[in-house]
């Protein structure tokens, strides 16, 4: 056992994937960390290679991820056209080529920097409330709403499965027969460690009352409740890299922001924009002390936000409001390499890939769902 501060990490892994990292551990000997293995390895984690360093880890340390990820039951997308004006996507046998033309173009291009679904929830009516949701209901200062979406809860996946059990889905229902009542909500409350956030609410809605919302929301730690803030800036930094590129192309235009290479200060194009890579390219997450583009995007920043009552200033609480930041517009992954994977039906079908690992690295904050998602994008319809 120890404190958690003792633990010091450089950020979060995926909780469905075999991920290694570092960690450091203040004043733990390497055979107390061993003893803890028996412990850990029931929750699927394992400690090992030590060494002693004169430094610990903190938040924002990390400098990027190294990925390997196999995809199996490759197919490749095959438009046809089956009358006049009428196209239809089949899928054919993943060709060798298809997939060296793939890499190459993201090796040499990059990818639309979007934020994974991991940030900014799923999408769709039948998703329930996402992260995002909440996040804007604080910036407009509705806590008390906020609490009710977090109390709302997820709904359904894309494949119409519910995903929450059957006593998580009945605790809502009565959080919402009865108008939000913390004491009959927590005696619906299912057994066991669940639902952290919302149990910790429910009894700051108890003890400080639903006239109170905000110190009930201070009941949870600090990061969690700007979490759904940055969920907010997330969902808004994705709309708006949409939009640029559609409406402005992928090559840098006057008026976008990019990253000095030689100061790292941000800057805005007013001459030339071929001096600039498409990989300096960036795009604000909104906030109170961030610049704007100074072309039509910077504009359509401005709509969303009007039009999603939303106003970023320096003198409120930090629940409703946000410092801003920004982020690249466009990642090149390093050492984007492929290999096939054998197996019985590759070795019959020389020309055709079944099944393939492919490995890169990304900088801190970029999602290798998004660059496999380019990867994936074979055809203009998709």
């Amino acid at each position: 056992k120890c404190r958690q501060s003792d633990i010091g990490l450089a950020g979060i892994k995926d909780m469905k994937a075999v991920t290694y990292q570092y960690c450091t551990l203040r004043d733990i000997s390497p055979s107390r960390a061993r003893r803890g293995n028996e412990y850990l390895k029931y929750k699927g984690m394992e400690l090992g290679n030590f060494t002693q360093v004169p430094w610990l880890l903190n938040q924002g340390d990390l400098k990027g991820n190294s990925f390997e990820v196999t995809l199996r039951d490759l197919k490749q997308v095959m438009v046809k056209s089956v009358s006049e004006g009428v196209l239809k996507e089949c899928f054919i046998p993943c060709d060798k080529s298809h997939i060296v033309s793939m890499v190459d173009r993201i090796a040499k291009h990059g990818f639309v920097n979007f934020y994974g679904e991991q940030r900014v929830g799923n999408a769709g009516p039948s998703a329930g409330v996402r992260a995002g949701d909440i996040g804007h209901a604080m910036l407009q200062k509705d806590f008390l709403r906020a609490i009710d979406l977090l109390m709302t809860g997820r709904c359904k996946d894309r494949g119409g499965n519910f995903v929450e059990s059957e006593d998580i889905r009945k605790m809502r229902q009565v959080y919402a027969d009865t108008e939000g009542d913390p004491a009959l909500t927590l005696a619906a409350f299912p057994r066991g460690n669940v639902l952290g956030r919302e149990r910790a609410v429910l009894q700051g809605l108890r003890r400080y009352g639903r006239d109170k919302p905000l110190d009930a929301l201070r009941c949870l730690h600090y990061g969690v409740r700007i979490f759904w803030i940055n969920a907010y800036q997330s969902r808004i930094f994705n709309h708006m890299a949409s939009e640029r590129i559609l409406k402005l192309g992928k090559a840098p235009v006057l008026g976008d922001l990019y990253l000095d290479s030689e100061t790292s200060e941000v800057k805005v194009i007013v001459s030339d924009p071929s001096a600039v890579h498409i990989s300096q390219i960036v795009l604000p997450l909104p906030g109170y002390n961030v610049m704007y583009p100074t072309n039509i995007i910077g504009d359509q920043y401005r709509n969303i936000l009007k039009l999603d009552g939303v106003s970023f200033t320096k003198h409120t609480v930090d629940e409703a409001t946000a410092k801003g930041s920004y982020r690249k517009l466009v990642v090149i992954p390093d050492s984007f390499k492929w290999e096939q994977v054998s197996d019985s039906k590759s070795q019959h079908e020389q020309n055709s890939i079944s099944d393939a690992k492919f490995s890169f690295s990304l900088p801190s904050g970029s999602y290798a769902t998004m660059c496999l998602r380019e990867l994936m994008s074979t055809t203009m319809a998709r």
